[in-house]
Parts: C-alpha cells; sequence; structure tokens
C-alpha cells in the first residue's frame, strides 16, 4: 500500500510541558515549519496530476559500483555503448504525474543506495559568497567529498562578520590591547534559536566571553533629560513627554516574567505579551491569532486594532523602543524578534575575544584541512580544498543546460559514460564563464537582484522576493580614544539610548580595566537614523586597514562632529575634550556597502507568509539553491546562516548523491525549517516541480 505524506501537526506543540527546556526564541522555528508544512499540506490534500512537459532537466548523476578490484573510475565507461542518464522520475506516458506518486519514487531512490563513488571530473558546485554561509555550505561539501568553488566579490572573506582593526602610529596613537570593533555581528544569545552557532564555537575551539546587553547605570536621554536606565524603568514622567497622555505615562503591566513595568514599557508589554504567551503556551492558536495581523506594520497594528493607542503613543514607542521608522516592519515581525531580544526567560550573551573575524578565521582553517574518508572508501587521494577566489563577482547564471561534459570542460579527455548532463553556466565578471553542476547563492538578494538569473527557471514568488525583500539599513561608528573614559563613568557594557541622531552608544563588554587606548562604538543605528547618518559616510574598502593621519572626508568631519555633541550631552563630557581624547574612527554604512547593500533581513508586512515557502525550495529543476540567513528561520543571525547550509548541502545530496545521505544525517542536523525527514524530501520534490505545480495553481 502507498505510503501517504503524513506530517507531524506541529502547530499543536505545545510549550507547557517543555517550557523549561525551551525559551521564546524557538517560536521561530516553528514559523518556519508551519509555512513549509502547510504548503505540503496543500499538496497532500489536493494530490494534484502535475504535466511535464520537458523531462530533460529531470536527471541526476547515476551510481558507480566498484570493479572487480574494488576501485572506482568514474570516468570509465561499464560497457563499449555510452549509456544515457537515467531519469530522477518515471516519465509519465500521457505527460501527466500524480503528487504521491513523485514524492514515493523519490523516497524509493533514497533508500535503494550503495556505492560512494569518486565524482566524475567535471563535477563541482558553485558557491556565491565567501560569508559564514558560503563557508559553512564548502566545509559541508568538503566533508561528503564534493568538490565546490567559492567566488567572492571582494577581497575578504566574512561578509556581514566583519571586525574592523584600528592602525596604530606610535607614539602619538599606540596600540591598544583591543583596537577594534565589530561591524557586523558581535553578540549572540546563548537561546535555542542560536544552537548551531555555539556548537560551532565548540568545534572550532572559540571561547566565547560574555556580554553585557544592558545594565541599570545605561543612560537615557529624551527631550534633553537625562536619567539612568534605572531610573527610567520605574513609574512617573521622567522625561517631559508632553504630547503623550498621562493614562499611557502612568501605565502599568506585568509582563511575562512576573515583573510590573511602566510607561512605554507597559504600553509595548500591554499589546505585544498576549501574542508572545499563546504562541509559547499554545503555537497553534497563538500563531493563527497573530496571522490575522500578518498585513499589518507595527505601526498601523498598534493604531488601528485591539490597542488603539493615540499616534502621539505610537510614535513616542517608537522613538523610544525602536530606531525611526521601525514601526515600519511587519507586526508578526515585531512580535519574533521580541522574543529574542526580551525573552520571557532569563538568556545569557556572548560575544568573542578579538572580535567576530575570530570565527572566519577558524572557518577558514578548518575548510583548508583535507578531508578524512575511511580506510574503505577507496578514491584518489583527497587535496587540500581551495580558499574563495576573491574579487570574482559573478554577473550572470543560467541553466541547466542539458550539455556534454567535454562541451563544458574541452581540457578534460572525453569521457564515454557521460554523454550529457544538466550544468549550471556562472559568468564572472572579466573572467568569462564556468560550468558547474549546481549554484548555491549565499549573496543577499539585494545583491542577488545584480545578477542575471533570467536564465534560470523560478517561481514567481522567488522572482518577487528577490526584488522586493525588505533589507534593514544599519551603520556602525567607532572611535579609538586615548582612555576607555566610560568606565570611570560606570559604563561598562550595556548601552545608552537618545533621540539625538547617534541613537545607541554601545559599550564594549571586553577589555574592562585595560590601560591605554579604548575603542567604544559610538553609535549603531538602523532604519532612517541610519540613512541619514549614511549621507555622511563614504564607505572605505572594508577590506583595508585606515590611516590614522588621513584626509576626513567634509561629510565625514559633520558626522563627527553630530556624534561629539551627542557623546558630550549623553555623559556631562565637554566637545573639545572628546576631540582631544580622540585618536581616530572608522564609520561604515551597511545599506552602501556594494557587496551587501543591506545588514539584514527584515521581512516587511505580508513577506514572511507569502515568500518564505519557496525561498527555501531549490529553483533551476534542483541546481540552483538559495542559503544565508534570508533563507532560514533566523534571518539576521549567524545560526540562520549556518542552518541554510545544511540544507543547501541536503538538496544536492537529495538530488544527485542519495548515495552519501546517510554519512550526513550521522555528522549533520536536520535544518530546523522542516519538521522531519519526510517534510525536507516532500518540500525538495516541491521544488523540482515547483513549475508543474505552478500551472495547476499551486
Amino acid at each position: 500500500m502507498r505510503e501517504s505524506l503524513v506530517l507531524p501537526n506541529l502547530t499543536h506543540i505545545s510549550f507547557g510541558a517543555v517550557m523549561a527546556d525551551r525559551d521564546g526564541s524557538s517560536v521561530r522555528v516553528q514559523v518556519a515549519q508551519y509555512f513549509v508544512n502547510q504548503k505540503l499540506r496543500e499538496l497532500e490534500t489536493n494530490n494534484p496530476q502535475i504535466k511535464i512537459d520537458d523531462w530533460t532537466f529531470q536527471q541526476a548523476l547515476p551510481e558507480v559500483a566498484p570493479d572487480e578490484h574494488g576501485t572506482y573510475d568514474p570516468d570509465k565507461p561499464d560497457t563499449d555503448e555510452p549509456p544515457q542518464l537515467p531519469p530522477l522520475f518515471p516519465t509519465p506516458t500521457d505527460g501527466y504525474v500524480p503528487w504521491k506518486d513523485l514524492l514515493e519514487f523519490h523516497r524509493n531512490r533514497m533508500t535503494r543506495s550503495e556505492w560512494r563513488p569518486k565524482f566524475p571530473s567535471w563535477y563541482r558546485v558553485a558557491i556565491i559568497g565567501a560569508g559564514v554561509a558560503g563557508l559553512q555550505t564548502a566545509q559541508i561539501l568538503k566533508e561528503m567529498g564534493i568538490p565546490y568553488k567559492i567566488f567572492e566579490a571582494s577581497d575578504r572573506p566574512g561578509g556581514r562578520v566583519y571586525t574592523y582593526e584600528f592602525a596604530s602610529k606610535p607614539p602619538g596613537n599606540p596600540k591598544g590591547k583591543h583596537d577594534y570593533h565589530d561591524v557586523g555581528a558581535m553578540r549572540f544569545p546563548d537561546n535555542d534559536a542560536n544552537k548551531a552557532t555555539f556548537q560551532l564555537f565548540k568545534e572550532l575551539r572559540l571561547s566565547p566571553i560574555k556580554y553585557v546587553l544592558s545594565q541599570d547605570d545605561n543612560i537615557l536621554e529624551f527631550n534633553n533629560i537625562r536619567t539612568t536606565a534605572a531610573v527610567a524603568s520605574t513609574q512617573g514622567d521622567h522625561f517631559k513627554d508632553v504630547i503623550v497622555p498621562k493614562e499611557y505615562l502612568n501605565k502599568e503591566h506585568v509582563d511575562l516574567r512576573g515583573k510590573t513595568v511602566y510607561g512605554v514599557d507597559a504600553c509595548a508589554g500591554a499589546a505585544y505579551d498576549p501574542f508572545r504567551k499563546a504562541l509559547i503556551d499554545d503555537f497553534d492558536a497563538g500563531w493563527n491569532e497573530l496571522m490575522k495581523y500578518d498585513w499589518a506594520s507595527t505601526r498601523s497594528y498598534l493604531a488601528r486594532e485591539k490597542p488603539k493607542y493615540p499616534l502621539s503613543v505610537v510614535h513616542w514607542m517608537e522613538n523610544r523602543t525602536s530606531g525611526t521608522g521601525g514601526f515600519d516592519k511587519a507586526f508578526s515581525e515585531e512580535i519574533l524578534e521580541s522574543l529574542e531580544f526580551d525573552d520571557p526567560k532569563d538568556v545569557k550573551w556572548w560575544c568573542l575575544e578579538g572580535g567576530t573575524k575570530g570565527l572566519i578565521d577558524a572557518m577558514l582553517k578548518k575548510l583548508m584541512i583535507p578531508p578524512k574518508f575511511p580506510p574503505n572508501d577507496r578514491r584518489y587521494p583527497p587535496i587540500p580544498p581551495p580558499l574563495p577566489s576573491y574579487g570574482q563577482r559573478v554577473t550572470s547564471v543560467e541553466g541547466p543546460f542539458f550539455l556534454s561534459p567535454h562541451r563544458c570542460y574541452p581540457d578534460l579527455p572525453r569521457s564515454p559514460r557521460w554523454p550529457r548532463f544538466p550544468f549550471m553556466k556562472v559568468g564572472v565578471s572579466d573572467a568569462g564563464a564556468e560550468y558547474f553542476s549546481h549554484v548555491v547563492s549565499t549573496a543577499s538578494f539585494a545583491n542577488l537582484g545584480t545578477i542575471n538569473t533570467q536564465g534560470v527557471p523560478m517561481t514567481y514568488k522567488q522572482r518577487q522576493a528577490i526584488r522586493t525583500l525588505n533589507y534593514g539599513p544599519a551603520v556602525k561608528v567607532a572611535i579609538k580614544f586615548k582612555t576607555r573614559w566610560w568606565e570611570t563613568m560606570k559604563q561598562i557594557g550595556g548601552s545608552s539610548r537618545t533621540d539625538r541622531q547617534s541613537r545607541v552608544v554601545v559599550y564594549p563588554s571586553y577589555g574592562v580595566g585595560d590601560e591605554g587606548p579604548g575603542v567604544l562604538m559610538v553609535t549603531y543605528n538602523w532604519h532612517q537614523d541610519a540613512n541619514r547618518f549614511g549621507a555622511l559616510i563614504k564607505n572605505s574598502d572594508w577590506s583595508k586597514q585606515l590611516d590614522p593621519d588621513r584626509e576626513r572626508p567634509a561629510s565625514e568631519k559633520v558626522l563627527l562632529e553630530q556624534i561629539y555633541g551627542d557623546l558630550a550631552s549623553l555623559h556631562g563630557l565637554p566637545v573639545e575634550w572628546l576631540r582631544e581624547q580622540s585618536l581616530d574612527y572608522h564609520a561604515f554604512d551597511w545599506y552602501h556597502n556594494p557587496f551587501t547593500m543591506g545588514a539584514f533581513a527584515h521581512y516587511g508586512p505580508g513577506q514572511f507568509s507569502t515568500f518564505f515557502a519557496d525561498i527555501v525550495q531549490p529553483a533551476a529543476f534542483g541546481r540552483f539553491h538559495f542559503a544565508g540567513e534570508v533563507a532560514s528561520a533566523h534571518h539576521a543571525w549567524i545560526a540562520g546562516a549556518l542552518d541554510s547550509a545544511e540544507r543547501v548541502a541536503n538538496e544536492i545530496l537529495f538530488m544527485d548523491c542519495p548515495f552519501l545521505f546517510r554519512d550526513f544525517r550521522e555528522h549533520h542536523p536536520r535544518s530546523t525549517v522542516f519538521s522531519d525527514e519526510k517534510a525536507a524530501e516532500a518540500h525538495f520534490v516541491r521544488g523540482l516541480f515547483s513549475d508543474g505545480l505552478e500551472k495547476v495553481g499551486l
């Protein structure tokens, strides 16, 4: 009897029995699985008859058994007659095939493989981008013996992991012990969502140090009134917000930790906590309720729906808790984000001594270690895997094309075993084109939009996601001072906030008590605040150190004067003294960096529910794959990039290498966007036949 696709009803997972072991960040995983399973249930219910007009590209790498000597030669033919590649799925006589038949055939195919051959000399995977997702994808492929090549448009690895190290010029500008700041990823909550990150830290023998997210002595300054975070959290109108009605200034609310909060925190808690609690207690009921407002931005929900806060209150809340314009993001995104930064459970935060670049250095070092295969795995001796090819911007991707390997690789000897194969063509600026068996894009969708992919078959929603998905602007500016003067003011870790243009000042959690110079992140802002500061910044080459004695661009002189004024106001210090204390500065605008065009994926209203399921499935008949934080449950986090690498490696194995799948599963977890293996397989098959499914409205 044919086995039906039985998906677990993950919407009935209750946190009630396991709340002690899980935290609010795990809701992100349930959300991703919800959207994937929603699509799969629809297919299971309808079992559509899919018409396939062209089965040419439903081909895969066939298994190659060892010869009588126990050796493999993937380029040697079994007979004198050149074989045809077997189709992945049996071709129906009338061109139609039921969804469940496709699924059943794929599962049978995944269970009947035994051999683990060396790959043909032309088989390899293109990886676009040498960030965390690209390096982790390469590492997984290396472990499985699958050849790859990494294309990196810039001159450095890491992508949005970027630690800038200040140059020194003694004696006037001596070297400090911690002369750096993390321009990109800088802090990691030890919660369910980030388990993959901490597991990688452990594997790479990296020892995180404590990161202080906030502390009572941090400064808050609004409406030219300065106080501490501890005082501002008490009842009362601390900042003379005259346009806010007193009932909201004096509002009280008991949050999910049982703590009474006041004012703006109470207004936010009263609006968010019912959704947060519902998601934690009963995901099914909670998510269905939240999805009623997926159309809404945070601003529109607060003003129009149940809270019905006056717009003056909504603006007040945004000003105090977000960047200017931050409430334009999806209300659902606001709720999910709040479960990460304000988890009902106590979550500890960590960072890396020396900056997050230590993670990239360790990943590259590990990548260069040749893989070790079992003694009975007879292959040619492994060679060290290649490092990323820097300065190579991918300009186009096309395919698949059903071509002979000799046409793609004329320098290789002809192989009768492989008459033709589905190849992807990758064009590189000033370097011609190369052919690959798969392409993995880890580029941000903003950057992917600059690559010509018109020749890549994609779903309508995949193309719309590339064009429209929102990426958040972000700016960071750090100044190297002669001393760590902020520590004398009890600012040891955490951040101070203001309604002045700098918005957020982040105090380092490392190097506390160091003598000599120190580096202070004098602004970290987002949204409109970042766009305005970004207009004053001339982004430097992120692969080079700046000369401390360089000529300052006129616009950056304006930027620094504004920052000095903000620092002086926040800390009660003279602007002249701050100038005299400064040794150097570094400013970076993520939205106007040509290699990222944004800091992180920041889904707008309706975008998560509309696009997510298509983003995490392959395109081009299974030969083009989306990776990176955007293509994960945990966008904006390194953990999301790592999870996406597991998923795309899984897709490549599903397509060409089922004989490796058992080994893969022994060492790698299933991507968190899937509730179980059956869901992962079914979603992959959905991607293979997305064109036919679109034609029947699914």
